[in-house]
């Protein structure tokens, strides 16, 4: 999820359990904590960046279960430590109750960002340092406004609020609920889709059926989705509604055969790299540029109808006459800008018309 989401959550939790014995400051640290894991994004400005370093060091080891766990306990010792020097006359078990109560909120307040993440197709590495495997369950879109909203009401109730402690609580174990269901909601919807996707397949491309199927929300919203049956030959993608009956209409793209253009870009570092990033969710295309072959790479997890149907960012390489390539790949991005008729689009793909 964004970072900003991430905060919401964290500050949400601490208000949930620990703003009646720790007070306001629970909430701003819950909150600054769950999106600490977010600034390895700053890695990429330490030494000489290539193209491909946010795709491997983004949502890495500072992403996992066991580091979030273990800084996360470690931040609320800290905190701890810092307000004992404030007061000292605290008794022993008055002392060591809050010094637990601040490790187990720095810890959970920090787990629940890989947790989060886990829902986007994105995907993190849960497993680091131990294991570089993605793991992704496309249940929810990185940016969800009905996900994110009832979070910042609760937030701003935590923490703005000296007397109201009791509601403060119940508010943010009710907004946890929400968030949980609505989840477990948006996780349901991928599952019936990509089942409704396999059962249209099977009446009309029965070797279709059988093969991998995914429901990608498309953005800002669950239930509008990017279905993608990956083939050996080609990649079938369509959009459908759980709000509509209507048979989803399949464009097909035809995967290329081997080239020594596309091999030499295939065998590259970044191409290896983005692999795995995506999951092998990659789609190549190759033109000729005069004497130059363009070798380019998307990631079709994302995507919208139209000109960025086959994603919206990814890899540009380019090959030299004897195979060779000629310098390092680009990062090309499609992303379409914000129009109101795009808005309607959405909605309209949303309600399945």
């Amino acid at each position: 999820m964004d970072s900003v989401t991430q905060l919401l959550f964290g500050g949400v939790l601490a208000a949930a359990g620990f703003r009646k014995s720790l007070g306001r400051r629970a909430v701003a640290a819950g909150g600054l904590i769950a999106t600490l894991p977010d600034l390895d994004v700053l890695s990429g400005l330490i030494g000489q960046p290539s193209v491909v370093d946010s795709w491997q060091h983004h949502r890495a080891i500072s992403h996992s279960f066991p580091a979030t766990l273990v800084y996360g306990a470690a931040i609320g010792w800290l905190i701890w430590k810092a307000g004992r020097l404030r007061r000292p006359q605290l008794e022993a078990e008055t002392d060591a109750a809050r010094r637990g109560q601040w490790m187990w909120l720095g810890a959970l307040c920090a787990v629940t960002h890989p947790v989060l993440d886990l829902f986007t197709a994105y995907g993190t590495q849960l497993l680091a340092p131990f294991s570089d495997v993605r793991f992704a369950i496309n249940a929810m879109p990185i940016i969800d406004p009905l996900y994110s909203l009832p979070l910042l009401l609760v937030f701003l109730l935590a923490l703005t609020s000296r007397r109201l402690a009791d509601a403060a609580q119940r508010a943010g174990q009710l907004a946890l609920l929400y968030v949980f269901l609505y989840t477990t909601m948006a996780w349901g919807i991928g599952l019936h889709l990509e089942q409704r996707a396999r059962n249209q397949l099977a009446e009309i491309a029965p070797g279709a059926a059988m093969a991998r199927i995914s429901a990608f929300p498309v953005i800002f919203q669950p239930w509008w989705r990017r279905i993608v049956v990956d083939r050996p030959d080609e990649i079938l993608i369509g959009f459908v509604s759980p709000f509509s009956d209507k048979p989803i209409a399949w464009q097909s793209f035809p995967r290329l055969p081997a080239s020594a253009a596309l091999d030499a870009a295939q065998a590259s570092h970044e191409a290896q790299v983005f692999r795995w990033f995506s999951s092998d969710h990659l789609y190549w295309t190759v033109r000729a540029s005069g004497a130059t072959t363009i070798v380019e790479a998307r990631d079709y997890r994302y995507g919208m109808p139209g000109e960025s149907i086959l994603g919206f960012w990814g890899l540009r390489f380019r090959v030299d006459p004897e195979g060779r390539l000629s310098g390092t790949p680009e990062r090309l991005s499609e992303r379409p800008g914000f129009t109101w008729a795009a808005f309607g689009a959405l909605l309209d793909g949303v309600r399945g018309r």
